[in-house]
């Protein structure tokens, strides 16, 4: 946090820092937690490491620079800068950027072998699921982890081609622990039947990406407004509504009881 999917590219400088400074507090130390601290510019992210590492972050996650395509030379400064600051870094790769096409597995590949530092991989480019398999044939043993993002709607088969886990968005993600559970723990069976349960509500998440999760973690009480700043949302009717509530009925005995849909 924050990445994509939290509207990092909504927020101030200070909401940042701010929002880092909250969710560091409230973990603190209880599970391992990355600190996206992408920036336009190699100076930027630097600030959003250093106040990250500051703070307690266990690792940093960034996206290249976003403005503009960084050229090779400039892309080994900035993630090497990163990796400086003594923390395992996650290179997010994305083609939902201003700067253009995304690095393909060749380039990822190269740019773990900078630095013992830089060792994990987040893949959110299509075909997710070739790109897996490919940079971990290239990277070898330089690559620590690759997860993938997409809603979690390739995780089973993300996992078979070599993904150690996956970042979705939040809404669910009681149900994707389960479904990753099943996956290493052998039952493929389990996993596979609440895979297609879930299917119909990612297929909504991949639709309308952060309106969708916000009005979950809304329903679910998690958070007190489903309202989303990014400008490009689309919102739901109360067609979408009625669907939503629909297909969480498939999903509704797998939730933990904490966050019920209220």
């Amino acid at each position: 946090v924050p990445a994509m999917a939290s509207e990092f590219f909504t927020l101030s400088d200070a909401e940042r820092f701010q929002s880092v400074e909250f969710v560091l507090e409230t973990i603190a130390k209880r599970t391992v937690t990355l600190i996206g601290v992408q920036g336009i510019s190699r100076p930027v992210a630097a600030q959003f490491a250093d106040h990250a590492v500051k703070h307690g972050a266990d690792g940093l996650l960034a996206m290249p620079p976003y403005l503009r395509k960084a050229g090779r030379a400039e892309l080994e400064a900035y993630y090497r800068e990163l990796a400086d600051f003594g923390l395992p870094v996650m290179i997010q790769n994305t083609a939902a950027l201003a700067s253009g096409a995304a690095m393909s597995p060749a380039e990822l590949a190269s740019l773990l072998s900078i630095h013992e530092d830089i060792a994990y991989i987040k893949e959110e480019a299509a075909p997710i699921l070739q790109r897996i398999a490919k940079i971990r044939n290239l990277a070898g043993d330089k690559c620590k982890g690759i997860f993938g993002g997409a809603n979690g709607i390739y995780l089973i088969d993300e996992l078979e081609r070599g993904a150690c886990g996956n970042m979705p968005a939040g809404g669910f993600i009681d149900v994707q622990v389960k479904i990753y559970n099943a996956c290493i723990s052998g039952d493929a069976g389990v996993a596979e039947a609440l895979q297609q349960r879930l299917l119909p509500l990612l297929n909504y998440a991949s639709m309308y990406g952060v309106t969708f999760h916000k009005y979950i973690l809304w329903r679910r009480g998690v958070l007190k407004s489903q309202y989303a700043r990014d400008p490009q949302k689309a919102d739901l009717t109360a067609e979408d509504e009625r669907a939503i509530e629909k297909y969480w009925a498939l999903i509704a005995s797998e939730t933990l009881e904490a966050y019920p849909f209220q």
